[in-house]
């Protein structure tokens, strides 16, 4: 049986299935009276509730491990199922999710331990759709466990980036109120389409999997776009997976809707796909945008996904320049296989030869700046985002300047406490 773990901070609810010792523990601190309800789930065979965490009868090692595999979930609703067992373990009263909302103009992040314990389920809550669309909660909690389960690890294109991106979408909607530019399906597509953008994603870009004839190109060349059409039909696989599919309310007519809108959402995360649409999203803005012209919904469906999936950029810069650690080990990783290959990699994806500061500074100027810039003449009220972005180029700038051997140089420990050493 999988493990199964809710957060109630302070308060602590560990449920510890085992199948070696062939019963489960429910291990509880200081439980909640809203959290009762869980043990109404649980298994009533077999079953051992112990009010008092205590280390040496649990074995610390084993809780501990278990509280790592947990860390790892932003699912708060998480499905364990064996034998058609469901045990359900949800966190109550969200406050920080809630107070990320609550001021207009407030774009910010959280961080890595708190994004851990948000609930994926509580934004699909509070956006509306489970009651719009009648989703079935086990459903959506074997959904949100499918997508997770289906990101690999790299170093960058993880489940961790996917949770950020649909954070992201989820404080855009709410900000910048886009229930008045959108419809609520093309909304829905948008928010399921930043959680699945990068299913199964291995670290490498589109020009590696045609470079190397991986099993992918093979499938999905012709077309173009190869990771994000995989993406997409790595979704489709989710959906189709026995308990998961969340639109199983649809009609046949939305349900297909959904799927072409999923499509075309996913397949704008490729940035050719932004610079072919760039004039289109930039003559929209010129001339405003027009709640009646179906062009006009594509287009700002195709800016708001891309804003989210560059989301990093409006972070703060020690954020930014940290996730820019994850991005080029990742990229470096790809220029190794390359060269094991024995081709040449690209200048950003060789380790020997990036200038990370000139690479971000460039990447800023002419994708990053431009989008949400794109986005701020569409809504005034993003306009911190930009000017964030544009900070951090001028960070970039500034960290050109100071002393490194290598790329590498610009994203260690050391250099981190010299940067500080000289903007204290």
């Amino acid at each position: 049986m999988l493990v199964c773990c809710a957060f109630f901070s302070p308060h602590i609810v560990l449920c510890v299935p085992s199948k070696q010792l062939n019963f489960s523990l429910i291990c509880t601190q200081n439980i909640l009276p809203e959290a009762q309800w869980i043990l109404r789930w649980c298994p009533p065979m077999n079953t051992i509730l112990l009010y008092d965490l205590d280390a040496a009868s649990l074995q610390l090692k084993v809780i501990r491990y278990l509280e790592e595999q947990t860390q790892s979930l932003c699912c708060c609703l998480l499905l364990v199922s064996e034998d058609n067992q469901q045990l359900f373990c949800q966190v109550v009263g969200d406050k920080v999710l809630k107070a990320e909302i609550s001021f207009p103009l407030t774009f910010g992040h959280l961080g890595q331990a708190v994004e851990k314990r948000k609930s994926t389920s509580l934004m699909f809550e509070d956006m509306g759709f489970i009651n719009t669309y009648k989703i079935n909660m086990h459903t959506l909690a074997r959904f949100c466990l499918m997508v997770k389960r289906g990101y690999r690890d790299p170093p960058y294109h993880n489940w961790m980036h996917a949770f950020s991106v649909s954070h992201f979408c989820y404080l855009l909607c709410k900000n910048l109120e886009l229930t008045n530019y959108l419809e609520d399906i093309e909304i829905f597509a948008l928010f399921v389409s930043c959680m699945c953008h990068d299913l199964d994603h291995r670290g490498t870009n589109n020009s590696f999997q045609v470079a190397s004839k991986s099993v992918l190109a093979g499938l999905y060349s012709s077309e173009g776009s190869v990771l994000e059409r995989h993406h997409f039909a790595q979704a489709i696989a989710i959906l189709n997976t026995q308990g998961c599919n969340i639109f199983e309310k649809f009609s046949r007519k939305d349900y297909q809707r959904m799927l072409d809108l999923m499509r075309d959402i996913i397949l704008a995360t490729d940035l050719a796909h932004h610079l072919r649409i760039l004039k289109d999203l930039q003559k929209m803005a010129d001339v405003g945008y027009n709640t009646k012209d179906p062009q006009h919904h594509d287009l700002l469906l195709c800016l708001i996904m891309t804003s989210c999936d560059l989301s990093d950029q409006t972070k703060d810069w020690k954020t930014t320049w940290k996730i820019a650690g994850l991005i080029y080990k990742e990229f470096f990783s790809q220029g190794d296989l390359e060269k094991a290959m024995g081709n040449r990699p690209s200048e950003m994806m060789d380790r020997e030869k990036a200038y990370i500061p000139e690479l971000q500074t460039g990447f800023m100027e002419h994708i990053a700046m431009p989008i949400y810039k794109l986005l701020q003449d569409l809504f005034p009220r993003s306009a911190e985002l930009y000017d964030t972005v544009a900070s951090n180029r001028e960070q970039w700038g500034r960290v050109s300047h100071m002393p490194g051997n290598d790329s590498l140089d610009y994203l260690d420990a050391e250099f981190e406490q010299l940067q500080d050493e000289q903007n204290g």
